[in-house]
């Protein structure tokens, strides 16, 4: 499937696969989900391979949408049961206290997905619309192991921390 490189087309591929194989055929939730970002959010990685290929179940509250932040690889995240609001954003400018600016922010229910490339096409923010919203995720590498950058928008403030 990315025999040809990691490319817009490709990650696109790959999320109809995602939605076809895990929309239509159901997933049961019977992983255990932990928290993560300090939210309301849980994940839970369910494979993962030694080439860092790594699939994860994520539940994204309705409370409160997820800080902004990054995952340091590409990602196709696809909704399997709720509504989720999806923000993406393009990377600070060199200037201080600069923060992340809003490229799109789309509304996406089960069997739609997003794809992003490499840093720095990887910074967004997520939401469950009046319920939780359940997504599989398929990333290049094992992101719930390694640290992400936490953008304050207000502030201009970045963290890095693991999404825990």
């Amino acid at each position: 499937m990315l025999t040809q490189g990691v490319n817009p087309p490709a990650l696109t591929r790959v999320g109809d696969l995602l939605a076809t194989t895990f929309v239509r055929s159901g997933v049961s939730q019977d992983a255990s989900l932990r928290a993560m970002h300090k939210s309301d959010s849980s994940a839970s990685v369910l494979q993962s391979d030694s080439d860092g290929l790594t699939l994860v179940l994520g539940e994204f509250s309705a409370a409160a949408e997820t800080p902004v932040h990054d995952h340091g690889a590409w990602g196709v995240a696809c909704i399997l049961q709720g509504s989720d609001r999806y923000r993406h954003y393009d990377p600070p400018s060199g200037a201080e206290n600069a923060v992340p600016q809003l490229r799109f922010e789309r509304i996406l229910g089960p069997g739609d997905f997003v794809t992003w490339l490499e840093p720095p096409d990887d910074i967004h923010s997520q939401q469950g619309l009046g319920q939780a919203a359940l997504e599989i995720i398929l990333f290049g590498k094992n992101v719930m192991a390694m640290p992400r950058r936490y953008y304050d928008l207000a502030s201009g403030r970045v963290t890095t921390a693991l999404p825990q």
